[in-house]
């Protein structure tokens, strides 16, 4: 179970995250701690817990209660948060504790439309363009020319070899992500609907993997090996660093943005250096260039849903991937609406869906395999 310290803290990322006041810093610290705890944000998220537990407290005095706390903790300097903000963290402090005392229950089902999340399998195509369907299980493969491919769940690691150039290419359905290390020790983490062609063993004075969909990099230095990325649009050229590509075909742009390193971006004939926590977004005809929160374009791969001012389409975009459903417009033309905020992953969409009614931008209605959308 955690300390009592880590649960007083994290109540009060919560406090500042319903307040709307959450720093960068905070919001990074707060979204990996939704990511290891779901359930628990979402119990703490419900309306209706908070008032039982309000109502079980009677008569509360929230000055008394911050007193309590700080003599606790041994608190000696701490911001001013007032008597409404001792009382909620009193409060989301029981909550936390009592939940995790009381082990996970499971929350009642919503009165909705239910969608399966059915996953689909992940799917290795080797040199000779046989079809392997990896199982969630350990598996130890071969590829032509003897090379070692050992498989462990949701992750797929190829061991260096020599041999003559062989490309394998592994899918990733809809539904869950996917992690792969290639021969050389770059890692490469594969979000929902993406593949990546990628040789068994690299030869020669590169290194080149090409990619449809999305994907994080995190690539082996090799000096004498430039690693290189492609995609329909663009091409990436690096050493060794971190970035993440987005390249599904439905999406206007591909971007690619920049978490370490330096990497030379190229498309339509033209080409451009990025910097950590720069972005570039890229089309047949252009570049440009932008600054902008990386942490919230690598947010799938913490497990979590994360919208700075997105436009509707590229929310319903993500959900369609994530849960293999079709969001379908009034008159087939999404409206200009726009959102921003953070939301867990959950197995299932309806919680999402609440989620995002709550915003009162639009209504998002679940019917079987598609989402009917109204403004």
């Amino acid at each position: 179970m955690e300390s009592y310290h880590h649960l007083y803290n994290t109540s009060r990322l919560l406090i500042k995250y319903w307040e709307n006041s959450l720093s960068e810093e905070e919001q990074i610290a707060l979204e990996a701690w939704i990511a290891e705890n779901p359930l628990l944000f979402e119990e703490l998220s419900k309306e209706e817990v908070l008032k039982v537990e309000m109502k079980k407290m009677g008569e509360y005095h929230p000055q008394q209660a911050w007193d309590r706390i700080e003599g606790e903790l041994m608190v000696k300097r701490m911001v001013p948060w007032g008597r409404m903000a001792a009382a909620m963290l009193l409060l989301v402090l029981a909550i936390g504790a009592k939940w995790w005392y009381t082990s996970h229950v499971e929350p009642p089902m919503p009165e909705i439309a239910k969608a399966q999340h059915t996953k689909g399998q992940p799917v290795l195509i080797m040199g000779n363009g046989e079809e392997v369907v990896l199982q969630a299980r350990d598996t130890l493969l071969k590829e032509q020319g003897g090379a070692t491919i050992r498989q462990q769940g949701n992750k797929l690691a190829y061991g260096d070899t020599t041999g003559p150039m062989v490309y394998n290419t592994l899918q990733i359905p809809r539904g869950m992500n996917y992690n792969l290390t290639l021969s050389d020790g770059t890692e490469v983490w594969l979000n929902a609907e993406s593949s990546l062609r990628f040789p068994v063993h690299f030869t020669g004075k590169e290194r080149k993997v090409y990619l449809t969909g999305e994907a994080y990099f995190s690539v082996a230095t090799n000096a004498a090996k430039p690693f290189s990325v492609f995609t329909e649009q663009m091409e990436v050229a690096v050493l060794g660093t971190e970035f993440n590509v987005m390249a599904y075909t439905n999406e206007p742009a591909v971007q690619l943005a920049l978490v370490s390193g330096s990497v030379k971006v190229k498309a339509g004939g033209k080409e451009t250096i990025l910097q950590p926590g720069w972005v570039g977004i890229c089309s047949k005809e252009n570049i440009t260039t932008q600054q902008m929160d990386i942490t919230a374009l690598t947010g799938w791969k913490r497990g979590m849903f994360v919208f700075r001012n997105d436009d509707i389409t590229t929310v319903m975009h993500q959900l369609e991937r994530w849960y293999d459903v079709t969001a379908v417009y009034p008159k087939g033309k999404p409206a200009n609406q726009h959102f921003t905020g953070a939301i867990v992953r959950y197995d299932s969409i309806e919680k999402v869906l609440e989620m995002l009614n709550q915003t009162g931008g639009a209504n998002f209605k679940l019917r079987g395999k598609q989402i009917n959308v109204d403004f």
